[in-house]
C-alpha cells in the first residue's frame, strides 16, 4: 500500500535554468521521501531540461512525463494522471521551497478541516534587483505572484498563487480544466495569462472554500529579464487579455460596440498620443501608473477582438455547414 500523503505537480518548458535550483531545495525536504513524490510534465522543452530532469531521480521520488502539445493547461492534465495522496501542490519550475514546505501544507490541511484549497508564502529571489519605481508602483502580484502582504486567514479563491498552491485532492476532478487558450503556451507569443486563478475559482464556485498560510513558504526566481519595462508592459498586456475570460462579469454591465467594450476603447484610444509622449521621459511613477494603464486596456481590447473574431468564424462555418 502507498504510503504517498501528498504529490508535488508542476509543468516545465526549457527550464534548465531554473530548475537545478528548484529541485536541490526540494531534496532538503523535511518530510521523509516515501511520503511524498513528484510529478514532472516536460512541456515538449528544446533544450536540456529532460537531462536535467532525469539527472535527480537518484535523489528525489520523482517522475518525469512529456506532453507533446504545447500549453501549461495540457500539461497539467497528463500530469493528473499520476496524482497519489489526500493533498496535491501545484508549484512552478522556478521556485525554492523552505526544507519544511510540504510539512506546513500538511499541516495546514490538518488544521483547517473545512477548507480544500490552500495558498503559502511567495517572496523574490530577484536575479537582479529591480528599479525603485518598479518595486514602489509595481503591481508585484500580477508581475511575480509576490504575496507578502496578503493576511493569514480566508481568501477568495482569486488570491491563489499558482507557485505556491495546495489542493485536497478530492476536489479536482479528473483533470487540469480552464478555459482553452488561457495560460502559457510557447506557440504564442502574447497569451492570456490567469490559469491558475481560474482553475481556484472553479473549484470555489464548486463549493471548496480557500485559506491563506504564510507557513508554506517558497521564494519566486525573477529573472533578469523580467524587471525591464518592456516585459512588465508585456504582462499588462497578458493580464488584460486574461481578465476577459477569468473575470468575465468585470465586463457583462459595459456597453459594447461591436462587440468591444466602448469606455475602454475609447480610454485606448484618447491615450494613444500621450503614451507615445510618456516614452520619452525618464521612469517615474507617474510614466509607469500610464503605460501600465494603455498596456492593460491593450490587452482587454486585444482578447475581445480575438474572441469576437472566433465567434464570426464559428458562425460562417455553421452558415456554411447548412
Amino acid at each position: 500500500m502507498s504510503k504517498v500523503k501528498v504529490t508535488i505537480l508542476f509543468s516545465t518548458y526549457n527550464g534548465e535554468k531554473t530548475l537545478p535550483t528548484m529541485l536541490d531545495a526540494l531534496c532538503a525536504s523535511t518530510l521523509p521521501k516515501e511520503e511524498w513524490k513528484i510529478v514532472a510534465v516536460d512541456n515538449n522543452s528544446s533544450d536540456n531540461t529532460a537531462s536535467v530532469l532525469n539527472s535527480f531521480k537518484a535523489r528525489l521520488p520523482l517522475e518525469v512525463y512529456c506532453e507533446l502539445k504545447q500549453g501549461k493547461q495540457h500539461a497539467l492534465t497528463s500530469g493528473f494522471r499520476h496524482l497519489e495522496g489526500e493533498l496535491v501542490i501545484l508549484t512552478d519550475d522556478d521556485v525554492i521551497p523552505a526544507p519544511d514546505w510540504i510539512e506546513q501544507f500538511l499541516t495546514l490541511a490538518d488544521q483547517q478541516p473545512q477548507f480544500a484549497i490552500f495558498g503559502g508564502l511567495i517572496t523574490p529571489e530577484w536575479e537582479e534587483r529591480p528599479a525603485s519605481w518598479l518595486i514602489k508602483y509595481g503591481h508585484l502580484g500580477i508581475l511575480y505572484a509576490l504575496n507578502d502582504g496578503l493576511p493569514e486567514g480566508p481568501i477568495s479563491a482569486a488570491l491563489i498563487s499558482g507557485p505556491n498552491s495546495a489542493f485536497r485532492r478530492s476536489i479536482l476532478g479528473s483533470g487540469y480544466i480552464v478555459h482553452d487558450g488561457l495560460g502559457p503556451d510557447a506557440t504564442v507569443a502574447q497569451f492570456p495569462m490567469g490559469e491558475d486563478t481560474a482553475f481556484a475559482l472553479r473549484l470555489e464556485k464548486n463549493g471548496a472554500k480557500a485559506f491563506h498560510s504564510r507557513r508554506p513558504r517558497v521564494r519566486h526566481i525573477v529573472r533578469k529579464g523580467y524587471v525591464n519595462e518592456g516585459w512588465v508592459l508585456r504582462r499588462g498586456e497578458r493580464y488584460g487579455m486574461g481578465l476577459v475570460i477569468v473575470r468575465p462579469d468585470l465586463f457583462d454591465s459595459k456597453t459594447k460596440i461591436g462587440g468591444l467594450p466602448i469606455a475602454s476603447a475609447l480610454r485606448w484610444l484618447l491615450m494613444v498620443p500621450a503614451s507615445v509622449v510618456v516614452k520619452r521621459f525618464p521612469p517615474s511613477g507617474v510614466r509607469f501608473k500610464l503605460l501600465w494603464a494603455q498596456s492593460v486596456r491593450h490587452g482587454i481590447l486585444r482578447q475581445f477582438l480575438k474572441q469576437r473574431s472566433t465567434m464570426n468564424k464559428t458562425i460562417y462555418s455553421q452558415v456554411g455547414a447548412k
